[in-house]
């Protein structure tokens, strides 16, 4: 989808570079970090404000979790979609877009990030 940014946020280096690699395929305009840390890192100094945030849950330095509760007190950013990507299973109670249990099927999560990128982009 042309003119949809999408930030992939995952410790793992072979899911990120995949999921960008697959987004990039797609159309998308994708970018990736390894821990909410450096995502914030990236954002706060605007080299790369995204659409739409596919974002891990359990990572070092900054979980997803972290990440979430930082983005929903900024004016801009609380309003990013966000699709959390979790291993982990159980409830999530972060308010996001989305939610994909890895191993997740790449046909949904495009579906799941063309729907976000919609809706981001019609406001």
């Amino acid at each position: 989808m042309a003119n949809c940014k999408v930030l992939i946020i995952d410790d793992d280096d072979d899911v990120r570079e995949s999921l960008i690699a697959l987004l990039i395929n797609e159309g998308y305009d994708a970018a990736g970090e390894r821990s909410g840390l450096a995502a914030l890192t990236t954002m706060t100094w605007q080299r790369y404000l995204p659409d739409v945030i596919l974002l891990d849950l359990l990572m070092p330095i900054m979980d997803g979790g972290k990440f979430h509760a930082v983005l929903q007190t900024h004016p801009v950013w609380s309003r990013i979609p966000i699709v959390l990507c979790t291993g982990g299973s159980g409830r999530v109670s972060l308010a996001v877009f989305g939610v994909l249990e890895k191993p997740f099927d790449l046909n949904v999560m495009l579906a799941l990030v063309k729907s976000a990128c919609a809706s981001r982009l019609a406001t």
